[in-house]
């Protein structure tokens, strides 16, 4: 290779000094070698690049050539240019190659890959691709390198090479597509993501076109209306919807594709596939291509069929809850806390007051109620704030009139109170009738305590729910201390008590008829026994069943009548 560059330097020397060309035969004499052999030199550096050659008739000229020399070349280029001889030593590096290594040129040149900072290099596949192109071939890869931790791509050209003295080498071209091979793994990653959303959220997402056909249509499409997307594609929305809707429908979007909005919101009823009505809410946004041109809208769709049949549902409940408040014959009030006017009132209430809701709506209670319903109504504000709980009162109007009223809190989702509900129910006759029967009560038990003999009310469960004065006088006891008490337990002697409570829950069973009058002892509260001649009577339901026993009995100190009947069967209260 050295002797090949002596002998050809003299030829080039002599094509610099006559740049516009010399023949062959110019050459030989100018340099003193013989045709032959400037022709074959001509060769080599025609081959090399280095001169040039022009053909005038059967004339040839050869001069110098006019190209950049290939290292300037190669430190143009960004990507990484490395040259290597037939022995794979490393012969060019450009700048690019360099810096990425780290390294001066000096410290890479004349050695050989696997000895450099290229050691990757060695490796079977590349080995292999450099072999191709010292043999004639070009080749591209691309190769993935670890570079402290960092993940780089490379297109690799193993481009066959020709040096100037003929021998082959090999130019590799490493092109660094790592910024591209991130986005496009992050766009696969970004499409799966999409995909994966798309796939799995709970809405429909649909593309539909400047015609209103459907461009797109998600997975969801099966759940929601009972179509597989490739059912959809290419129909429009109006295809799946009832026919009275459809029209609307299709006017609207007309309207919308020909003047893009930049967000809308629709609500469609489509048609599932078994004919079931399907209510979307729709949100749509348009799509633009690349140029900006409109191409249609992309539009998500989330049913609310079960919302929309809850709100009606709720409107019906609350058409019926309104029917009912308004019509039932108390008095019903609704009244705003902070301002303390009224906000609804019922019919009830408007004919109480002779005013129409519309009157009543907006005035406070001084403006509408006598005194007293006024200070039931504003008072007690503060307390029900910090405790909310129902107030109940009774008022007498000036006519004579009894109201019962009653406060209602009705709190915020915060805990706030915000409105008070007020009812008043006339009660004038029932407070009449109840005076009627708690007199008639003290009238009974008048009598009772008139009667010269003890009575007592046992209820069917042994229970004692009334004695007389008489009855409260013989067993020492004092106001209601009997009442509520276990007559067995409490007045019976204990030898009988456990036989007695037997026959006493077989005789309200209707196994047993008392007997007519009986004798037994009851213990009083001092402890005594004392003797009893009883009276015994069944109180019955309209159906037969045994409701209590009321028993009259005498204090006895001995028995007038000898054994009677009854004393032996121990069926009276006090056995």
């Amino acid at each position: 290779m050295e002797s090949n560059t002596d002998a050809l330097s003299p030829l080039l020397s002599i094509l610099k000094e006559h740049p516009r060309g010399m023949s062959v035969s110019d050459i030989a004499a100018a340099v003193g070698v013989n045709r032959n052999t400037v022709s074959r030199y001509l060769d080599v550096l025609l081959v090399s690049g280095q001169v040039e050659m022009k053909t005038y008739g059967k004339a040839k000229v050869f001069y110098l050539s006019q190209r950049i020399p290939i290292s300037a070349m190669l430190n143009f280029s960004s990507d990484l240019v490395l040259v290597l001889d037939r022995d794979r030593r490393v012969i060019q590096a450009n700048d690019a190659v360099c810096a990425f290594m780290g390294v001066e040129r000096d410290n890479i040149t004349g050695k050989g890959v696997e000895e450099s900072q290229f050691a990757a290099f060695d490796h079977p596949l590349i080995q292999g691709r450099i072999t191709e192109a010292l043999n004639g071939s070009e080749v591209t890869e691309e190769l993935r390198f670890l570079r402290h931790a960092e993940e780089l791509f490379f297109r690799v050209k193993f481009l066959p090479t020709v040096f100037n003295d003929g021998a082959p080498g090999v130019t590799i071209v490493l092109e660094d597509i790592t910024e591209g091979r991130r986005a496009e793994e992050a766009l696969r990653e970004s499409e799966m993501l999409f995909r994966s959303l798309v796939e799995n959220i709970s809405d429909l997402i649909l593309n539909v076109d400047e015609t209103s056909a459907f461009t797109y249509v998600s997975p969801k499409s099966q759940e929601i209306l009972g179509y597989a997307p490739e059912d959809m594609l290419g129909k429009t929305p109006c295809d799946f919807m009832p026919p009275e809707k459809a029209e609307d429908v299709r006017e609207h979007l007309a309207t919308l594709l020909a003047d893009p909005k930049q967000r809308i919101l629709l609500e469609w009823t489509m048609l599932h596939r078994d004919g079931t009505p399907t209510t979307l809410e729709v949100s749509g946004t348009p799509i633009y291509d690349m140029i900006g041109n409109f191409t249609g809208y992309r539009v998500v769709c989330r049913d609310i069929s079960d919302r929309v049949r809850a709100t009606k549902r709720l409107a019906q409940w609350k058409s019926f809850l309104y029917s009912v408040v308004s019509n039932i014959p108390s008095m019903v009030f609704v009244q705003e806390v902070d301002e303390g006017t009224f906000v609804f009132s019922n019919e009830a209430a408007e004919a109480f007051l002779g005013m129409t809701k519309e009157e009543i709506a907006g005035k406070q209670a001084r403006d509408l109620f006598p005194p007293g319903m006024v200070t039931f109504f504003d008072d007690g504000y503060k307390e029900m704030q910090d405790r909310p709980a129902i107030q109940e009162e009774q008022v007498r109007l000036p006519d004579g009139r009894i109201l019962a009223l009653k406060k209602i809190p009705i709190v915020n989702s915060r805990g706030i109170l915000r409105y008070m509900l007020g009812i008043a129910e006339d009660i004038t006759s029932r407070a009449a009738a109840e005076d009627r029967l708690v007199a008639e009560r003290d009238l009974a038990q008048g009598y009772l305590d008139a009667a010269g003999v003890m009575i007592a009310v046992i209820e069917a469960d042994g229970t004692i729910n009334q004695v007389n004065r008489r009855g409260y006088a013989i067993l020492g006891y004092t106001g209601e201390d009997l009442t509520g008490k276990n007559w067995f337990s409490t007045v019976v002697p204990e030898r009988l008590r456990d036989r007695l409570t037997r026959n006493f829950a077989r005789l309200t069973a209707g196994e047993l008829e008392p007997p007519p009058y009986e004798e037994g002892p009851v213990i009083t509260r001092d402890g005594r026994e004392v003797q009893i001649l009883w009276y015994n009577a069944l109180l019955r339901d309209t159906e037969g069943k045994v409701l209590a026993m009321v028993s009259s009995g005498e204090e006895i100190t001995s028995s007038p009548r000898g054994d009677a009947p009854g004393l032996k069967t121990g069926t009276a209260p006090a056995r």
